[in-house]
């Protein structure tokens, strides 16, 4: 489930396929520490729907094992981890930056943050100028800070590479707000969704999840 564990601004990161299993690298970060954690998420698109709703399994919300996680997380899918973790006590709250925003919150200790330089959802798929103006931005320090203008303790940032439209998202004019966060961080999580990052990438663009990955290395 974990492809690669580095360091990043001095700060444990753990790279994983699908976003779901950041389940994983969450689950012992918290069983380690006893603590509750705010996560903050970079991502394209909501899919915040409760816990094994696609499954229909009976959820058990325990993580005192990585078989106890194995076992739930192979009934989920997308970002249905998020409610299973506030449930199970793993996380206190999630803020989601998101490009797009077109499931309710599943959980009420979630919030959903769609900046307003965003156009709607099919300009973004057309890939306008306005739409690549604003993908440009996801990690500018102005961008980052209306959408977290203050920075939550303990805090997990979490990063799906699908929420990079461009390769210019990953060469930000000012990336010291996402410094910033990335050394606040208790852990940082990266999931490459290649598929996502491919199918959603503007025409045009070659950017891979893994160069993406890498860009994002290169900031620190």
């Amino acid at each position: 489930m974990i492809l690669r564990e580095l360091s990043f601004r001095g700060t444990p990161l753990a790279l994983v396929e699908q976003h779901h299993h950041v389940l994983l690298p969450w689950t012992r970060l918290a069983r380690r520490t006893g603590r509750k954690y705010h996560a903050v998420i970079l991502d394209h698109h909501t899919d915040v729907l409760p816990a094994f709703s696609r499954s229909g399994k009976q959820g058990i919300f325990r993580f005192g094992t990585d078989e106890e996680v194995l076992a739930e997380l192979s009934f989920l899918r997308h970002d249905e981890h998020l409610d299973w973790a506030l449930r199970a006590g793993v996380l206190e709250s999630v803020r989601i930056l998101s490009h797009e925003d077109f499931t309710p919150c599943a959980h009420p200790a979630m919030t959903v943050c769609r900046d307003g330089i965003w156009p709607d959802v099919q300009e973004i798929l057309d890939g306008s100028d306005r739409a690549r103006l604003a993908a440009e931005q996801v990690l500018e320090s102005a961008c980052l800070k209306r959408q977290i203008p203050e920075i939550p303790d303990p805090l997990i940032l979490d990063i799906d590479l699908d929420c990079f439209l461009c390769e210019r998202a990953l060469q930000p004019r000012d990336p010291s707000y996402f410094l910033t966060l990335a050394e606040r961080a208790e852990l940082i999580t990266v999931s490459l969704e290649r598929d996502w990052v491919r199918c959603l990438r503007f025409r045009g663009e070659t950017i891979t999840a893994e160069a993406l990955f890498e860009r994002l290395l290169a900031l620190g």
